[in-house]
C-alpha cells in the first residue's frame, strides 16, 4: 500500500484572536488563548490522513507536557502512524494571531526542528519505499532536508516540498523536487534566490502556487492550469496550506492526476477557513470524501 511519509515539524499552537492586526509598537488585547496541536509537518500529515492515505509522521518533540498534548492529539486520527522523536529541546510553539477578516501573523520557535539531524531522520524513513510519498517543508534544517530529498530519490519515491518557512537558500534543492509548492510570495523570493529556480518549462518537476481565495496555479510540462477556489465566508486562514499539502499528498497516493487532487486540496482547504483554529478546522475525512465525490470521482 502506497503511504504518506510527512518528515517536518510539530508545534504546540497557541492561537489569539484579535479585532485587527498590530502595528510594530502598538499592544492589543485578544479574547483569550486557543491551544491545539499544530505545526506545518503535524497538519500537514493530519490532513493526508484525514484524505484517505496510510500516514506516517515523523517529528522532534520535547520530553515535555507540550509534546504529551501532541501525542494524545493525533493518537485519535485515524491511518497516522506517529513516530515522535525524542529532543532534549523543548516542544516547539507557534503564536498565532488572527484579525476579525481571517488574515493571521504567526511566529514560531524551532529549537526541536532544528535538532532533528539527518541521522534520526533517515532512521526513522528507513521503510519508505518505492511508490510512497515524501512530504517535507521549510522547517528543518537544509542539510536535513536535502539527505532527505536525495534519500527518498534513491527509493524511488515522490517527492513534495512545500517551501514555507524560507528559512535558508534552496537553491540547489528543487532540482531534485517532483513538485513543489509555495504561496506567491514565496514563489517571488525563489525566483530571487535563483533565477529560474522555477522554470515552468521543467520537464521533471511541477510547480504549485497557492494564491488565497484566487485558488491555485498549477505549471507542469509547460502548461498552467488555474483552479479555483470556492468563494466562502473567511474565518481564519490558519493552517489552509497544510491542508492543500497534505490533500494533495493523499490523492496523488490514490493514483489521482495532480491536477485533480489540487482541485480536492483547494477545495478541501477553502472550507478549512471558514472554522477557527489549526488542525481543529481541518475538514474530517468524510467530508473530504465527499468533496472527491463530487469533484474527480
Amino acid at each position: 500500500m502506497r503511504r504518506v511519509f510527512v518528515l517536518g515539524n510539530a508545534t504546540l499552537d497557541l492561537v489569539q484572536r484579535v479585532a485587527a492586526l498590530p502595528s510594530p509598537g502598538e499592544t492589543v488585547l485578544s479574547g483569550g488563548v486557543e491551544r491545539c496541536a499544530g505545526g506545518k509537518g503535524l497538519n500537514q500529515a493530519v490532513a493526508a490522513a484525514r484524505a484517505g492515505a496510510q500516514t506516517v509522521l515523523i517529528a522532534p518533540v520535547g520530553q515535555d507536557q507540550d509534546g504529551k498534548y501532541l501525542g494524545d492529539a493525533v493518537v485519535r486520527e485515524e491511518r497516522l502512524e506517529a513516530r515522535w522523536l525524542a529532543s532534549p529541546c523543548p516542544t516547539d510553539l507557534s503564536s498565532i494571531w488572527v484579525a476579525r477578516d481571517g488574515r493571521n501573523m504567526i511566529v514560531s520557535s524551532a529549537s526541536c526542528a532544528s535538532w532533528l539531524t539527518s541521522i534520526e531522520a533517515l532512521l526513522a524513513l528507513a521503510d519508505l519505499e518505492a511508490g510512497d510519498t515524501i512530504v517535507m517543508q521549510g522547517n528543518l534544517s537544509r542539510s536535513t532536508t536535502r539527505d532527505a530529498l536525495e534519500f527518498a530519490r534513491a527509493r524511488c519515491a515522490t517527492s513534495i516540498l512545500n517551501t514555507a518557512p524560507i528559512a535558508w537558500d534552496m537553491a540547489g534543492l528543487l532540482a531534485g523536487v517532483d513538485i513543489v509548492v509555495a504561496n506567491e510570495i514565496e514563489a517571488e523570493q525563489l525566483a530571487r534566490q535563483s533565477p529560474g529556480i522555477l522554470d515552468p518549462t521543467c520537464p521533471e518537476r511541477a510547480l504549485v502556487v497557492t494564491r488565497g481565495e484566487h485558488g491555485a496555479a498549477l505549471t507542469q510540462g509547460g502548461r498552467t492550469v488555474i483552479v479555483p477556489a470556492p468563494e466562502v465566508d473567511v474565518v481564519d486562514t490558519s493552517g489552509a496550506g497544510d491542508v492543500t499539502v497534505g490533500t494533495i499528498a493523499a490523492f496523488l497516493g490514490k493514483g489521482r492526476a495532480l491536477e485533480q487532487a489540487l482541485a480536492v486540496a483547494i477545495a478541501a482547504a477553502s472550507l478549512s477557513v471558514t472554522r477557527g483554529g489549526t488542525t481543529p478546522s481541518f475538514p474530517s475525512a468524510c467530508e473530504i470524501a465527499d468533496l472527491a465525490a463530487r469533484l474527480v470521482d
